[in-house]
């Protein structure tokens, strides 16, 4: 046990440092339980799927902070249940926004000016998408669009797992500011996810 805790905090170590290997070993001897967990409160693979993404995408940005960690563990339990809790959160939200948005529209037949206004939004996404790098663009195409995993990505593109993580955090930013900028809020966005 002594054994396996030594290895865990040589492999912290290295992490901290920026060790991506180091990070691969502890991304594949947890994942499979990780992901286990997550199902359970999410009930949706694809949910799980992101939430494992998000989790070790944030833990490798504040990997500074691993060296005080003790038990890795429960620090990896602790990323992915508060990830899930956001998820259970914003799905409450976005299904409360959505009813809200099909009881105010109920009476009103106006279909032609919203689905004008979906597609000046969906082409300020597409605009923000086209105005990535040529890298960000393909790795966010690969995650959002094919639905692919960022060890999928990494194979096909043959990169780091974490080089895909840090362009697909840089790429979702870029988007977000242009949304910003073109005053799109987050309440607008979750109708538009949910009609696409």
């Amino acid at each position: 046990m002594r054994k396996k805790n030594e290895n865990d905090q040589e492999l912290l170590k290295k992490i901290s440092e920026g060790d991506e290997k180091a990070f691969s070993v502890l991304f594949y001897q947890y994942v499979q339980v990780l992901q286990s967990f997550a199902l359970k409160f999410t009930k949706s693979e694809h949910a799980t799927e992101e939430i494992i993404q998000d989790s070790f995408l944030k833990i490798w940005l504040n990997r500074d902070k691993l060296d005080e960690v003790e038990n890795i563990k429960a620090y990896l339990y602790k990323y992915v249940s508060n990830e899930c809790l956001s998820y259970l959160r914003k799905t409450l939200r976005q299904n409360k926004t959505v009813d809200a948005f099909k009881n105010h529209h109920h009476d009103h037949h106006n279909d032609t000016a919203d689905a004008i206004n979906f597609n000046e939004v969906n082409k300020i996404i597409n605009t923000a998408i086209h105005d990535l790098t040529p890298q960000r663009r393909k790795i966010y195409e690969l995650s959002r669009l094919e639905g692919k995993t960022i060890p999928e990505i990494a194979e096909i593109l043959k990169i780091s797992p974490n080089t895909v993580k840090n362009a697909l955090v840089m790429a979702l930013k870029s988007i977000r500011a242009h949304l910003k900028h073109n005053g799109i809020t987050l309440s607008i966005l979750t109708l538009i996810l949910f009609f696409r």
